[in-house]
């Protein structure tokens, strides 16, 4: 296992420079001489650590117990192809916990049950062997973690449609950007040249702190099978996963929590002189209405929302559509990572649509993944029951048209995982409860980040949308 470390050590470095070559524009001759060295480098070490993994795996089957040595390990050391806590190194989350159980809240005893239960050179034993913290808790290593953030991604839509992530390692930034061009105009020969002056403002992103608390059974942990592993992983990335995407579709800043889409069609209309949406699925809503419309060189539109004609038809659907495309181009937004964001009744109504001929309008393109030439993502994250001006229809929705590339998501802390056997919480009736005296495992996560627009103008959204497929 060292020389393996070592070797990917030595591949990284081999890595970074073989990338600063290959990052470059041009290379001259001599440059493509040694990047093309630089290259054979890197893969020379993939080959060396590629045949350093399979010795080890290989000498496992011819393991010898030395003479004399007490207490051998219950199993061998785990291998890529046999043990899914090194393909799904996440899992040891909750086998951690598990061992924690088994040790009666004593970290050495939990490191012995894990020697017993998986051997000395398992995940789950190591990551336990380097944990700290006071009263039997425990941080588990950046790499399990970093497994744990991946997972993110493909459970949440917007984190998936591809948006700009940039890192925040200390918890705030400030993003300048441009409020005001100069000008420029045509003159006489001799004529003074008029002097101009751009504008400048900032964005100023700030960590949000999104957590989770599962309380679990330590009988459930004691007795079950290795499924409450995957179970716990599970469901921690689940709440975390679908909270964050929540907050990045409809947020609106309040409750230290991050803006979302809307929230940034709203700051836009309201620049222009409109009012900003306020919606709700338990009383009258109040509808966003755009501005005045400016300067059109500057993309000063009034605001990029569309109210849905309740009376739905396929004429008002496409007018609809299309109109959320041309309030983005008409802003001046780039067009070049667009995607729809919808709630899956939406999406079914789209597809099951018919024209006066009997055509289906927009079948064949999204059967290809597409709307209009954007790719779309369907979430029940979106609402469907939310009230219109008057109360009369309660089951409206809305539809997003972001452009990615404006996107930001700032990550300033990857997921972190506490465990706890000893600490108290709050549960749902306000009750404080005691872990110690209920016999219980607490597992507590926590993530920081922010979610920002490039330009407050960079998404469209459609409000008060009640399609829906006539038999549902």
């Amino acid at each position: 296992m060292t020389k393996i470390n070592e070797l990917l050590q030595q591949r990284a470095r081999a890595f970074d420079e073989f990338k600063a070559l290959a990052e470059k524009s041009s290379l001259t001759e001599a440059e493509q001489a040694e990047y093309e060295t630089k290259k054979r480098a890197v893969t020379d070490f993939d080959a060396q650590i590629a045949r350093a993994k399979e010795m080890q795996t290989l000498s496992v089957s011819t393991a010898q117990p030395v003479e004399g040595q007490d207490n051998p390990p219950a199993k061998a050391p785990a291998t890529v192809e046999s043990d899914r806590y090194v393909k799904e190194r996440s899992l040891v989350i909750g086998a951690a916990a598990k061992m924690m159980a088994y040790g009666g809240g004593n970290l050495f005893n939990a490191r012995q049950a894990a020697i017993e239960v998986y051997g000395e050179r398992h995940p789950v034993t190591r990551a336990l062997v380097a944990s700290t913290g006071p009263a039997g808790g425990f941080i588990l290593p950046p790499d399990y973690m970093n497994e744990i953030i991946e997972l993110l991604r493909p459970a949440a839509v917007v984190r998936g449609s591809n948006p700009r992530v940039i890192p925040m390692p200390r918890g705030t930034m400030t993003l300048p950007g441009q409020a005001s061009p100069a000008t420029a105009s045509y003159g006489s020969e001799g004529q003074q040249i008029a002097s101009s002056q751009q504008t400048l403002k900032q964005i100023v992103a700030s960590f949000k702190k999104l957590t989770a608390l599962v309380p679990i059974s330590n009988d459930l942990m004691r007795y079950a099978d290795p499924a409450i592993d995957a179970m716990v992983r599970d469901d921690l990335v689940e709440v975390i996963a679908l909270r964050e995407d929540l907050a990045f579709l409809l947020g609106d800043g309040t409750q230290a929590a991050p803006m979302g889409f809307t929230g940034f069609a709203n700051a836009w209309a309201v620049s222009l002189g409109g009012t900003a949406g306020v919606w709700s699925a338990t009383a009258d809503s109040t509808a966003a209405v755009n501005g005045s419309a400016g300067n059109p060189l500057l993309g000063q539109n009034g605001g990029n929302f569309i109210t849905s004609n309740e009376s739905y038809t396929e004429t008002t659907v496409v007018n609809e559509l299309t109109g959320m495309i041309n309030r983005l181009d008409t802003a001046n937004v780039p067009d070049r990572r667009r995607v729809w964001f919808m709630h899956p009744r939406t999406y079914n109504y789209l597809f099951g649509l018919l024209n006066s001929l009997g055509l289906y309008v927009f079948r064949d393109e999204l059967s290809r993944g597409t709307l209009y030439g954007y790719p779309f993502k369907k979430t029940t994250q979106i609402p469907i029951n939310i009230w219109d001006t008057s109360g009369t229809n309660k089951d409206c929705s809305f539809i997003i048209l972001a452009e990615m590339n404006e996107t930001m998501i700032l990550d300033s802390m990857s997921l972190e995982i506490a465990v706890s056997r000893e600490g108290t919480y709050t549960d749902a009736n306000g009750n404080t409860v005691s872990a110690f005296q209920y016999d219980q495992t607490l597992i507590r996560a926590i993530t920081e980040h922010d979610f920002q627009l490039r330009h407050d103008s960079g998404c469209s959204v459609l409000q008060f949308v009640r399609w829906a497929p006539a038999v549902q």
